[in-house]
C-alpha cells in the first residue's frame, strides 16, 4: 500500500504474552496505520465454550469500535476468526462501500475435514455466515486455485474470485548452506518438518516413514514446532524406538533462514480432505530458503501444483508412508538433483512470491487499477 492510504486495523488482544488492556480499546499509530486493539478474554481454546467466549468478546468490541470510524472506501475482512466476514458484510451495508473478503481458511469445510468442530448447529452457523459474506463481498481473495475452485463450487460467481498467494520476504530468508543450526546434525541427510504440530497435518505418517528408515544411518527426521499433537507424537516416537527422529521447539524468527536452510528436504503434509481449505504458508519460506519439499496431499492441492509445475518438489498421496520413505531414501542418494530443485525453488520465490510482488498485486486489486492475476 502506498503512503497516501489511511489504514485502520481492528485487532484483538495481543498474543505476545502481555496482559490485556483494562480499557475496552487501545490505539497505536505506526506511520499511516492506526491499530485499534480491543480488550478480550483469554480463556484456553478448549473447551469449545471458552473459545466461543473469546471470539464473542472480540466480535462485540470490534463492532463497537467501528461506531466512531468514518466511512472507509473499502473493508477487508479475513476468515480468522470465523464469522468476521458476516460482521464485515453488515458494515458494508451500513457504510455502502466495497468489501474484500480475504479467505485464508475455508469454513466450515476445514472444521469438518479435521473434525475440529462436530456440533451441527455451530457448523450451520459457520456455513450460513460465510455464504452471507460471499454474497455481499465485491471481491473474494483466495490463497490458491484449489481454494478458489471450492468457493466457486458453492455458487459464488467466478468473476468475484481472485487468487493472490501468501508472500515471503526473500531478503530475510535466504539459502544458508553452512550455519550453526545445520552443524548440529553433522553430515546426515536432514528431513525437516517446521510448523504447527496440529490437526491438519499427518505427522503420524512421518513417524511411520521414519520407522521404515530407522536402520538407514544417513537420514535424520527433525520436527520443529509446537501444537496439540506434539506430546502424542513424542510418545509414539519413543514407543517405536525412533532414534532417528528429533523434536525441537520453534526457532527464533530471526533465525528462520538458518533453520529452514538446515533441511535437505522439507515435508508439507495435509490431512485428507483439507486441500482447498487452506494453503500451508510454510511452503513460501521453504522456497525462499532454496530447499525442495515433499507435498503429502491430494494431486490438485495448491502446494502440489506448485511442486509439480515448477519442479521444486515431489508429490505423494496423503497417508502413504511407504511412498514417503521411498522418496526420502531416493532423494538422499541424489544430492545434485536436490540442489537443482533448490535453485529453482529460490528463483520461484523471488519471481512469484516475494513480498514486494505479492503486496503489489493486492494493492492493485484494492485500487482497481489492475485486476489481480488469476
Amino acid at each position: 500500500m502506498s503512503a497516501e492510504n489511511e489504514i485502520v486495523f481492528i485487532a484483538g488482544p495481543s498474543r505476545n504474552g502481555n496482559a490485556p488492556p483494562r480499557r475496552p480499546f487501545t490505539h497505536e499509530l505506526r506511520g499511516n496505520v492506526e491499530i485499534i486493539r480491543t480488550w478480550g478474554t483469554r480463556f484456553p481454546k478448549t473447551p469449545l465454550i471458552a473459545r466461543l467466549l473469546n471470539l464473542g468478546t472480540y466480535y462485540a468490541l470490534a463492532a463497537l469500535a467501528t461506531a466512531r470510524l468514518e466511512r472507509p472506501d473499502v473493508i477487508i475482512a479475513e476468515t480468522d476468526p470465523p464469522l468476521l466476514g458476516a460482521l464485515a458484510a453488515i458494515l458494508k451495508r451500513r457504510w455502502r462501500c466495497r468489501l474484500v473478503y480475504n479467505v485464508r481458511d475455508l469454513y466450515p469445510d476445514i472444521a469438518v475435514a479435521t473434525g475440529g468442530v462436530r456440533n451441527r448447529a455451530l457448523l450451520a452457523v459457520l456455513k450460513g455466515a460465510n455464504h452471507f459474506a460471499y454474497a455481499r463481498a465485491d471481491t473474494i481473495v483466495t490463497l490458491g486455485h484449489d481454494m478458489a475452485r471450492r468457493i466457486i463450487a458453492k455458487g459464488v460467481p467466478a468473476e468475484k474470485v481472485v487468487v493472490i498467494p501468501d508472500w515471503v520476504d526473500c531478503s530475510r530468508i535466504t539459502p544458508l548452506e553452512s550455519n550453526p543450526f545445520r552443524s548440529r546434525f553433522g553430515d546426515r541427510f536432514v528431513v525437516m518438518y517446521s510448523g504447527n504440530l496440529g490437526l491438519t497435518q499427518q505427522l503420524e505418517i512421518v513417524l511411520d516413514a521414519a520407522r521404515h528408515l530407522k536402520n538407514d544411518p544417513r537420514i535424520v527426521f527433525v520436527l520443529i514446532g509446537e501444537g496439540a499433537r506434539k506430546q502424542r507424537l513424542q510418545e509414539s516416537a519413543r514407543a517405536m524406538g525412533l532414534e532417528n527422529v528429533l523434536f525441537l521447539p520453534y526457532q527464533p524468527t530471526d533465525k528462520l533462514a538458518e533453520s529452514l536452510s538446515a533441511g535437505d528436504l522439507h515435508l508439507i503434509p495435509l490431512a485428507p480432505g483439507t486441500a482447498g481449505c487452506l494453503v500451508p504458508s510454510k511452503v513460501y519460506g521453504i522456497l525462499a530458503a532454496g530447499r525442495p519439499f515433499i507435498a503429502m496431499m491430494e494431486e490438485d492441492a495448491e502446494v502440489a501444483r506448485i511442486a509439480r509445475e515448477n519442479s521444486v518438489g515431489f508429490v505423494i498421496r496423503a497417508g502413504d508412508a511407504r511412498a514417503l520413505a521411498r522418496t526420502i531414501a531416493d532423494s538422499a542418494s541424489e544430492p545434485l538433483k536436490l540442489k537443482q530443485m533448490g535453485a529453482r525453488a529460490r528463483r520461484l520465490a523471488e519471481q512469484s512470491f516475494d513480498r514486494s510482488k505479492v503486496t503489489g498485486r493486492f494493492s492493485s486489486m484494492l485500487s482497481g487499477s489492475a485486476p489481480a492475476p488469476q
